[in-house]
């Protein structure tokens, strides 16, 4: 239900992690509210790139622009987490409500008094000219309402997901391309800056962020490196006498962490420990769980050619290193492999 509500809101948040303005903390994460002065290219491309989408794909959707923007501003640079900001959990109501009854009752409705034919239906162009002409709310108490709850859970979604973009100039891309009569870029030239940072920029950016991130872990005390570059810091031997081998399979309490110590997921959070083979896991987990014994715990600093490398995997983007803290609390040897079948001896 949620992705239909909102799936137009995050299209091109995918993946791109980092804006191109001129931050003190070159490495920098997380949305901050951005300098009037100087214009962070990437952010504004957001914002054009999200108002050509939504435009397009939801044009019947006659927001209360300025609205919409002031509360997604408000709502990016709150620190409350996504869950617990009631805020936006009120919002949600009001954007399910919408979304889910009213909104495709009145479409419907409109289709009918159009007098539009099956084959029309089906064409998206044809659809897209029809719903352009429809203003789906009812008055303006009911467009204010829900622009405001659409803008601030936009909002809190770019900070839930930890994009570091500036907030002023997101919006300045949106109000220039919704209400000021033009944007400083074509939409076009939007998707090209986000495409060419996703593939070329970012990739780098991550590269030297954790690298430089590993350099000064390695100088914590306590901290020793392996021969693969992964680090770590042994919390608890554990038994000995029961480690792992790369052919065992394992459970395990984890934490994993980025750079920036933003949890991205957790076994102990779920209250659950999870059982998997060492063949099946990141380099970094095989090579540094056989580190300790069975009830050991260790903690993990991976370089991103022992984690996920180039790709992506969830909130991971391309050559992140990772940190995780382990509780090793079994190891399941490896099944003996079965003995070939002996055929009997035939009878003579």
């Amino acid at each position: 239900m949620k992705k239909l509500i909102y799936g137009f809101a995050v299209v091109v948040l995918a993946a791109v992690m980092v804006a191109c303005g001129g931050k003190k903390d070159p490495y920098q994460v997380g949305v901050t509210k951005g300098d009037k002065s100087q214009m962070d290219s990437l952010s504004y491309a957001f914002g054009v790139a999200f108002s050509h989408d939504l435009n397009s794909n939801i044009p019947e959707m006659k927001f209360d622009w300025a609205i919409l923007i002031d509360a997604a501003q408000e709502s990016m640079v709150k620190k409350e987490s996504f869950d617990e900001d009631a805020q936006v959990q009120e919002g949600l109501k009001v954007l399910e409500d919408f979304f889910s009854v009213k909104r495709p009752e009145r479409i419907k409705k409109h289709i009918e008094e159009s007098k539009i034919d099956s084959v029309d239906m089906h064409d998206p162009f044809k659809m897209q000219e029809l719903l352009a002409k429809l203003d789906i709310f009812e008055n303006d108490d009911e467009r204010k309402q829900v622009s405001e709850a659409y803008g601030y859970d936009l909002g809190a979604r770019y900070r839930s997901i930890r994009i570091p973009i500036q907030a002023y100039w997101f919006a300045q891309g949106i109000a220039d391309y919704m209400i000021n009569g033009g944007s400083k870029i074509l939409s076009d030239e939007a998707s090209n800056i986000i495409m060419t940072y996703q593939l070329n920029k970012f990739p780098k950016f991550n590269k030297e962020a954790s690298e430089a991130w590993l350099a000064k872990v390695e100088k914590q005390k306590g901290v020793q490196k392996t021969e693969s570059g992964l680090l770590y810091i042994i919390e608890n031997e554990g038994d000995t006498s029961v480690k792992p081998t790369a052919t065992c399979s394992v459970k395990a309490h984890y934490e994993g962490k980025l750079r920036d110590g933003y949890v991205f997921d957790s076994s102990l959070d779920r209250g659950e420990p999870v059982e998997f083979s060492l063949q099946g896991v990141i380099k970094g987990w095989t090579e540094g769980l056989q580190l300790i014994g069975k009830g050991g715990k260790i903690t993990l600093w991976i370089p991103s050619d022992l984690a996920y490398g180039p790709s992506t995997a969830g909130m991971i983007g391309p050559n992140e290193a990772l940190q995780f803290n382990v509780e090793l609390i079994d190891v399941i040897p490896a099944a003996a492999p079965e003995a070939p079948a002996t055929e009997e001896p035939k009878a003579e």
